[in-house]
C-alpha cells in the first residue's frame, strides 16, 4: 500500500457526504509518471471510476465510453460508476481501494480544493505535459485553469461546467399563486413571496434532502445572494466570520425557506425533488443544471412543464460545479490507455456532445453550441461572462474537513432550526479549519 494512497482514503472519506453532480495520443504526463499496467492502450481494459448512474448521466458517459473506444478500438471500456448518496457511495468505496492500492485507471472528482487534498498526497498523476502537447491552457478559462493547478502543475481534465444556482420553476404553479421570477428578482422578494405560493394549494420550494448536499447548496446560494461574490470569497478563506450580520441573514431566510419546502424533503433525492417541480407537485426547486439533462431526459419540456431563472440574487454568479477525472501517479493498471482517455475529454466534438446529455456547459472555449437548448447556451455564455465561483456544498472552494462541517452542520440545522448554534459551529470552524 503506498503512503499516498492511504491518506488520499482519509481525505476522500472526510468529504464523502459532501457530493452529488466528462484523435487518441500518448506521450509521457511529466512530473509523476504512472507506472504499471500494459504497453500500450489496444487489448486492455479501462476502468472509469464515477457516481454517474441517473439516466442524464449514464447517457452523457457513454458519450466518452464511445469516444475512447474509437479512438482505442483495441480497448475495453469498464464503467464502475457506484450509485446512492449523491457520490457519497462512490467515495466510500474509492478510498477503500485507494487504501488497499488498488486504484481505478481514472476517476471522477471536483477541481479546486478537491483536487488539491490528493494532489497533496501523491495520489493524482502529474498531466502537464499532455496540457502542453493539446494546448489545453489556452481552451480554458484563468478562473477554472487555476482550479486544477497546484504549483504551476496540472493534475486533472475537466469535462463541464454546471452552474449551481438555477431555480427550477413550475410556470403553471407560478402562475396559479399570482408570483414572477425574474433574473432581477432579489432574494427578500423570492421569500416574501413563499406564503403567496404556498396558500395557493402547492409547496413553494421543493428539496430533496435525503443528499445532504442538496439542502447544503440551496443555503449556499442564499448566502451568495446576501454577501456577493466578494463576500463568498472571503467567507470560504476565513477572512469573513460566518457570524457576520449579512450571513445571519442568509441563516434566516434559509430557514423561512425550509418552513415552505415540501413534507416529504427528508426522503426525496435531489432528482426526484426536480421531477416533482416539473410535475406540480412544487413551485421552485434550487438544483445544478444537471438536473436540466435529468428532466429532459424524462422527457418533460422547458418552458411548459418546467422553466428556469438564476437563483434570486445571483445573476451576476456562475455557483461552479465541475467534474474531472485525474490518474494515479502510481500502481496504474493500464497507463497508456489512460493517457487516450484523458485526452478525449476535451475534444471539442466530445466536450459538445457529452455537455448536450449532461445538461451542462462545455469547458473549454469555442467548443460548438449547435442543437444546444436555450437553456445551456444561456449556461454555456454565463460561464465565460459571469463571476465564478467555487462550490463549498460540492467540496471545491475550501479543504474537505471544512466542507465536511459544513454540510454536517446543514443537516443538523435542518432539524434544530437553530441560528446561533450554526453560526456558532462554523464561525468556530473558520477559526480551526481555515487557518
Amino acid at each position: 500500500m503506498i503512503k499516498g494512497f492511504r491518506r488520499a482514503a482519509l481525505a476522500l472519506t472526510a468529504a464523502g457526504v459532501l457530493v452529488l453532480s466528462a484523435c487518441g495520443g500518448s506521450g509521457s504526463t511529466g512530473g509523476t509518471e504512472p507506472s504499471g499496467g500494459g504497453s500500450g492502450g489496444a487489448g486492455g481494459t479501462l476502468e472509469v471510476f464515477s457516481w454517474w448512474t441517473s439516466g442524464s448521466e449514464a447517457a452523457a458517459l457513454d458519450v466518452l465510453n464511445k469516444a475512447f473506444t474509437t479512438a482505442d478500438p483495441g480497448s475495453t471500456f469498464k464503467n464502475a460508476a457506484v450509485s446512492g448518496g449523491g457520490g457519497s457511495n462512490a467515495r466510500t468505496v474509492l478510498a477503500t481501494r485507494l487504501q488497499g492500492g488498488n486504484p481505478p485507471d481514472s476517476w471522477q472528482l471536483h477541481p479546486d480544493k478537491d483536487l488539491a487534498s490528493v494532489v497533496q498526497d501523491g495520489s493524482v498523476a502529474d498531466l502537464t505535459d499532455l496540457y502542453q502537447q493539446n494546448g489545453w491552457p489556452d481552451k480554458l478559462p484563468d478562473a477554472v485553469k487555476n482550479m486544477l493547478q497546484q504549483d504551476g502543475k496540472y493534475y486533472a481534465v475537466p469535462v463541464n461546467a454546471h452552474r449551481a444556482n438555477v431555480l427550477w420553476t413550475n410556470p403553471d404553479a407560478l402562475k396559479k399563486a399570482g408570483v414572477s421570477l425574474s433574473e432581477t428578482t432579489s432574494i427578500a422578494d423570492f421569500v416574501a413571496a413563499l406564503p403567496k405560493i404556498k396558500a395557493s394549494g402547492v409547496a413553494p420550494v421543493c428539496l430533496g434532502a435525503k443528499d445532504p448536499f442538496a439542502p447544503a447548496q440551496l443555503l449556499e446560494v442564499i448566502i451568495m445572494a446576501n454577501v456577493g461574490a466578494d463576500g463568498y470569497q472571503q467567507l470560504v478563506t476565513g477572512k469573513l466570520p460566518f457570524d457576520d450580520a449579512k450571513v445571519r441573514t442568509a441563516i434566516e431566510q434559509f430557514k423561512t425557506i425550509l418552513d415552505n419546502v415540501n413534507n416529504d424533503s427528508g426522503v426525496l433525492t435531489w432528482d426526484q425533488a426536480a421531477l416533482n417541480t416539473a410535475s406540480g407537485k412544487c413551485a421552485t426547486n434550487l438544483m445544478g443544471d444537471w438536473a436540466f439533462g435529468e428532466l429532459t431526459n424524462k422527457g418533460k419540456k422547458d418552458g411548459t412543464d418546467f422553466s428556469h431563472v438564476t437563483f434570486p440574487g445571483t445573476a451576476d454568479i456562475f455557483d461552479f460545479v465541475g467534474d474531472a477525472f485525474v490518474i494515479p501517479a502510481e500502481n496504474a493498471p493500464n497507463a497508456a490507455a489512460e493517457k487516450i482517455w484523458l485526452t478525449q475529454l476535451l475534444d471539442p466534438k466530445v466536450q459538445s456532445e457529452f455537455n448536450l446529455k449532461k445538461g451542462s456547459a462545455p469547458v473549454i472555449k469555442g467548443a460548438s453550441l449547435e442543437g444546444y437548448p436555450d437553456y445551456q447556451k444561456k449556461a454555456a455564455e454565463a460561464f465565460q461572462t459571469k463571476t465564478i465561483l467555487s462550490s463549498l456544498a460540492h467540496a471545491q472552494s475550501a479543504p474537505a474537513e471544512f466542507a465536511n462541517t459544513y454540510t454536517d452542520a446543514v443537516t443538523s440545522f435542518l432539524g434544530s432550526k437553530n441560528v446561533d448554534a450554526f453560526l456558532k459551529t462554523m464561525t468556530e470552524a473558520q477559526k480551526n479549519q481555515l487557518g
